[in-house]
């Protein structure tokens, strides 16, 4: 019933053991707290209008106020320490998250299914949109709130069992309608929050600078924000729907109150009548009725709320247990210097798509080998690669090196071996050295490594102008002055970073797309002196690529169709051929005109 209170709660002992503690404690402290408010004025009142006794009166008056403000006093020293202990423990859970981020299998992070199962998961980490560890807090609460009700409750029996039963019927109606709307209530926002994530998509383009350009070029902030509007319509229902559900669940919790305060009210008074209560203990009864049927509501609601968070539980359990690559644990061979690749009859279709990206690939080429992968946009070029990388794993068929099935392998020991340069490269507002070496620049070795490369690639040129050289941040998310790099300086960087890890395989998947052939050339080159005693795959559908590569594999519609040299292929009538053919007089065109 509780399994998603019980596991939040393991989740925070497990981030800082102290926080959940500090909270626990708090609790404690407040049960006291409410007991004592209800029990202490009886002795005050019963001092001045019973036995008027003012000395008794005065001493009960400090004893009630030292011990308020001792409590106080202490809760709020609990209060600083829950501060600080929440937000450390919120920026270590934002971690956790980003960690399995990361290392869930790639794959899925293209799929519409894993985004809105994250953004459901988000509901249980966030506590359904309240906040970090509210979750938490209640489930500990809901303890203080246990002492509290154990207090008052032998209190008000003393009065009347009958009182206490009157209460508990009235409050545990109060309960069942809470408990429906707000089942209901969750429904709603667990859809809701999958279209939060659209309108949520939309404004953070509408702040990303790397899309101003667009934006003001096509004049697109009339579109945009109707776009969004159209969004806030939409989810303007669900909000509708919650706020319902909220107003049913009230508007019936003011009738009980009001049914609860009349009976309480007729208890007291006619004990008074019948028994002649004296004034403080009117004062308690009625302080101790109230209080009661307050905590004995909160109690109620906090077991539904907590029982009712298992639907946001399911989401995040699943998406916590999603397959990750990462942990997938298996052999760690060493990579001799002559190895072999081989696909055997691997074919690939992406999620539930009827359409094979790639099918029936064989071929084999070993590591002396400069291998260019060509073929038309959508042929499959860099699906095979990504599955070379294991993004990806094959729909049918397997993939080999050396002979070993590449998912026996430990994955994160298999992705040493590759280094990649991507068309769409990523690089990270951190220094630029950084970028190229993440870290791993440790030993006098490491950094006369990082300066040959730096200085071959070209890039030194570039940080030369610098006032801080490598140590310049890329980007300005952190630095007025830090470093915006032009494609051709970002591609610098990173083939620079393919180069430094030294990895035995290099993927070089549509590095030059964007230049012009006298810069293609260029780079080619430099790939060239860099990776020339690699296992080097050139994927492009660009025919320059060829120059540089000892073998040509041509895929179309899924398929490898030709696989040779340029001599041996531009001589046979095929795919090659016509693509060789369709771009000889641009290129032809293009380098004359330089």
């Amino acid at each position: 019933m509780f399994k998603g209170a019980l596991y939040y709660f393991v989740m925070c002992w497990r981030l800082d053991k102290r926080f959940p503690v500090v909270i626990l404690l708090k609790e404690i402290l407040n049960a006291v707290k409410t007991v004592m408010t209800v029990v202490l004025p009886k002795f005050i009142i019963d001092a001045l209008f019973t036995t008027q006794n003012k000395e008794e009166a005065v001493k009960f008056l400090l004893i009630y106020a030292g011990t308020l403000f001792a409590i106080s006093l202490i809760t709020a020293v609990l209060n600083r320490s829950t501060i600080i202990l929440k937000s450390i423990s919120f920026q270590r859970f934002q971690a956790d998250i980003g960690k399995k981020l990361m290392q869930v299998d790639y794959e899925r992070l293209e799929t519409p299914d894993f985004l809105n199962l994250k953004q459901k998961a988000e509901q249980y980490a966030y506590s359904g949109g309240y906040g970090f560890a509210v979750i938490l807090e209640d489930s500990i609460g809901l303890f203080g709130k246990l002492l509290t009700f154990a207090g008052l409750i032998s209190v008000i029996a003393i009065l009347s069992p009958w009182l206490v039963l009157a209460v508990i019927i009235i409050v545990a109606l109060n309960s069942l309608v809470f408990a429906t709307t707000n089942k209901h209530g969750i429904e709603y926002r667990m859809e809701q929050s999958v279209q939060e994530r659209r309108i949520g998509y939309y404004s953070k383009k509408m702040e990303d600078f790397q899309y101003g350009k667009e934006i003001r070029t096509y004049n697109l902030a009339p579109w945009f924000l109707e776009k969004y509007n159209q969004q806030i319509e939409v989810l303007g229902k669900f909000y509708n729907n919650i706020a319902n559900t909220r107003f049913i669940s009230g508007a019936f919790n003011s009738f009980t109150f009001a049914v609860q305060l009349i009976i309480s009210y007729f208890f007291v008074i006619k004990q008074t009548l019948d028994s002649a209560l004296s004034v403080g203990n009117f004062t308690m009864y009625l302080a101790a009725v109230s209080s009661f049927a307050s905590i004995l509501s909160e109690i109620i609601k906090t077991v539904v709320q907590l029982s009712q968070f298992n639907t946001y539980f399911e989401a995040f359990k699943e998406y916590m247990n999603m397959p990750s690559m990462d942990n997938e644990k298996g052999e760690k061979p060493l990579l001799p210097e002559n190895f072999d690749i081989e696909f055997q009859n691997v074919s690939f279709k992406y999620g539930t798509s009827e359409k094979f990206a790639l099918q029936n690939v064989n071929v084999k080429f070993n590591s002396k080998e400069r291998i260019a992968i060509i073929g038309e946009n959508g042929a499959g070029k860099s699906t095979f690669v990504k599955l070379l990388m294991r993004l990806y794993e094959p729909t049918e068929g397997k993939i080999l090196i050396n002979g070993i099935d590449i998912k026996e392998i430990d994955y994160n020991h298999y992705q040493t071996w590759f280094a990649a340069v991507f068309q769409d490269f990523k690089l990270f507002s951190f220094s630029i050295k950084e970028n190229i070496t993440f870290g791993n620049d440790k030993t006098e070795e490491d950094k006369k490594r990082l300066e040959n490369i730096v200085s071959a690639s070209g890039l030194k040129e570039v940080t030369d102008k610098l006032d801080k050289g490598l140590e310049t941040l890329v980007y300005r998310d952190f630095d007025d002055a830090g470093f915006t790099p032009s494609g051709g300086e970002g591609q610098k960087i990173a083939i620079a970073r393919a180069a430094y890890k030294n990895a035995p395989i290099v993927i070089l998947d549509e590095p030059t797309a964007a230049l012009d052939p006298k810069a293609e050339n260029k780079i080619y080159e430099q790939f060239d002196s860099f990776f020339a005693d690699k296992c080097s795959l050139y994927i492009s559908h660009r025919m320059a690529v060829t120059k540089f590569s000892d073998r040509t594999l041509v895929f179309d519609n899924a398929h490898i169709v030709q696989d040779g040299n340029h001599e041996t292929l531009i001589n046979q009538e095929g795919k090659y051929k016509e693509l060789y053919s369709l771009q000889a007089k641009y290129y032809t065109d293009e380098v004359n005109s330089q």
